[in-house]
């Protein structure tokens, strides 16, 4: 073989293997004109899951199933929460809701990859 060889963090890679720049769009978005980068700095719902910080890759020509990871919006405000099937509808899967409430639970995108700094 005469790949040339780099070390990285101490194990031989072969030199063709290491990116030089990396695209996001290419690696993460199934449908480009419809996939947002959200920054997590309010309202979450997800027991650990999401925190803030994290970079949310959200498309919203995805459609929702049952036990989804969504970015939807409550009361005029943006949530980031699991969804389960209720009936004919999604309701949130983490909290008390009724159905029945004069809130509405508005799906904006699905959250595809979460992108977090370590």
């Amino acid at each position: 073989m005469t790949a040339a060889w780099e070390r990285v963090m101490g194990f031989p890679v072969p030199g063709d293997a290491v990116e030089q720049t990396l695209d996001l769009n290419r690696h993460l978005a199934r449908n480009p004109a419809a996939t947002f980068f959200m920054t997590v700095d309010g309202k979450i719902q997800t027991d650990g899951e999401v925190q803030l910080g994290d970079v949310l890759v959200v498309d919203r020509s995805h459609h929702p199933k049952d036990g989804s990871l969504v970015v939807a919006v409550m009361a005029g405000e943006f949530h980031v929460l699991r969804i389960q099937h209720h009936r004919d509808t999604f309701i949130p899967a983490q909290m008390t809701w009724d159905p029945d409430s004069s809130i509405s639970l508005q799906i904006w995108g699905v959250v595809t990859a979460i992108i977090r700094r370590v």
